[in-house]
């Protein structure tokens, strides 16, 4: 029995999605309202103590972080492997699914949160907003939430946000062009799926920079996932559009 606790737009909870969607595997979806705080229940708590999505649970186990999750699932169910059998192949997708997690999150956290968390948590009275603090588990994410509610991001920290974009790219990038198709070569793998939500993201929030020219490779590579049957039932769960625009006028945002 596998149950995924996760969020629609959450990056972190597709990038469970899609690799259990290229497995194959079914699964109980308990979907978590975070701008609503549902991931601060106690009853979430109890399985994930760090209040964030995804969490995955299996046979009454849970398991948390979403690279160690998705790790965790071509381990348990073998076929398709998505983890190529020669070892420096496995340490280069490391290397990815690390980046996904130093770089690439850095590249869309803070246009994220300024466009789906800012304008909801910049509305609650300074009652409202402890009430809500005082259910955040972690002290920096307590933090987080309170400058996102009130002093919101500075053009710095956008500064810095874009240049992990670009940063990115340019990576990603160099890496298609020795072998590719796909990161590691021609072997799709955990590297791809570990990528391909902040990638999706990055063109969300910035359509400007693929549409450039800069990175053609990038470009290929993204029609060549987006062609993956898994990619559309990770990306549009159940027929819910899982993008930021969509999120937004679903939040009356726009």
């Amino acid at each position: 029995m596998i149950t995924l606790y996760h969020g629609l737009a959450s990056t972190c909870s597709k990038k469970v999605r899609l690799t259990l969607f290229e497995k194959g595997l079914e699964f109980e979806s308990r979907l978590v309202n975070l701008q609503k705080f549902e991931q601060h229940n106690p009853d979430y708590l109890a399985l994930n103590p760090s209040g964030v999505v995804p969490t995955l649970v299996h046979d009454g186990r849970a398991i948390v972080e979403s690279t160690l999750i998705i790790g965790y699932i071509d381990d348990v169910w073998s076929s398709p492997a998505l983890s190529p059998e020669n070892a420096y192949d496995r340490a280069r997708m490391g290397l990815w699914t690390k980046w996904s997690d130093e770089h690439a999150y850095k590249a869309v956290y803070v246009p994220t949160w300024d466009k789906l968390s800012r304008p909801v948590a910049s509305k609650f009275t300074d009652a409202e907003l402890d009430q809500y603090l005082a259910k955040i588990p972690t002290a920096e994410r307590r933090e987080r939430w309170r400058a996102t509610a009130r002093e919101g991001f500075t053009e710095s920290e956008f500064k810095a946000a874009y240049s992990e974009m670009e940063l990115t790219f340019d990576r990603m990038e160099a890496a298609l062009a020795i072998a590719g198709p796909w990161l590691i070569g021609s072997f799709y793998s955990l590297a791809d799926i570990a990528m391909v939500p902040f990638v999706e993201r990055i063109n969300d929030l910035r359509p400007d920079l693929l549409l450039g020219g800069t990175w053609p490779r990038v470009s290929d590579w993204c029609d060549a996932i987006a062609e993956r049957p898994a990619y559309e039932k990770a990306f549009f769960f159940e027929g819910h559009d899982a993008s930021i625009s969509a999120i937004r006028k679903a939040l009356g945002l726009d």
